[in-house]
């Protein structure tokens, strides 16, 4: 979890598309009031940088064109209190409030298994996802921003609903699997579980619980998982195998 998201309830996307309207819907100059002004007061005041400022009784949240890098001039919120201003540059506050996951530089055996068991598992049904963009008529509409998607333009198929990862889990779960029971077979960019039974358990169960919509490609990426992250207690553990038996050629 992130500051963000355990204060506001708000994914990334959502945090970020809210503050985005404050902006717009207010002009340069604005006196920001009520709701408006308490959600980025009480933002600010989770931050190191803007903490002190935003804690200040007398602080006022008003909209300034303000010029960056390049003389270029930005609309951006201003923490002001007499002729003391704070700029507060939208896209440092939301990573200030959702920081970008670091990649562990040694991933252990288990978090190792665990990838490349999801990899093949999101293989596996791949065809599902392009049975579903055969069906999309163009244009149609982005469901992460919202615009119109035309023919050329680079897409995805994004799950809704419930994240790919919300519904593996949901299938190890349900068949009280951890992902270290799970053995793998084949090629390197094919690989499969070696129970062909579990294996073709799973394709049925994506395909009856997965809902999609056709999305911009940079949109898909940037938005990750909505903030999900698998369970720990799914990864499993290798720790009551023999060493010498275990395989990490996965």
């Amino acid at each position: 979890m992130t500051l963000g998201r355990d204060t506001f309830g708000l994914t990334k996307t959502d945090f970020n598309s809210k503050l985005s309207r404050i902006i717009g819907n207010h002009r340069a100059s604005s006196l920001l009031v009520g709701e408006p002004s308490e959600f980025v007061l009480r933002a600010c005041r989770l931050t190191e940088r803007w903490g002190k400022m935003a804690s200040d009784p007398n602080v006022q949240v008003r909209l300034r064109n303000l010029e960056i890098a390049g003389g270029r001039k930005v609309k951006m919120i201003s923490l002001e209190r007499g002729t003391t201003r704070q700029p507060v540059g939208k896209s440092k506050l939301v990573d200030e409030l959702y920081p970008v996951k670091k990649i562990a530089t040694s991933a252990s055996p288990e978090e190792k298994h665990y990838n490349a068991v999801k990899s093949a598992m999101r293989g596996g049904v791949l065809v599902q996802l392009k049975e579903y963009r055969n069906t999309v008529t163009l244009p149609t509409v982005c469901a992460v921003t919202g615009l119109k998607i035309r023919k050329g333009q680079r897409t995805d198929v994004d799950h809704i609903v419930l994240t790919f990862s919300e519904i593996a889990d949901n299938f190890i779960a349900k068949n009280e699997l951890k992902y270290t029971d799970i053995s793998l077979v084949g090629p390197p960019t094919a690989k499969r579980f070696k129970d062909d039974e579990l294996w073709e358990l799973w394709k049925d169960f994506h395909r009856a619980f997965a809902k999609y919509a056709l999305v911009h490609e940079s949109a898909n990426r940037s938005k990750g998982s909505d903030g999900y992250s698998t369970p720990a207690e799914l990864y499993g553990s290798f720790a009551a195998e023999n060493p010498n038996d275990l395989s990490l050629d996965f």
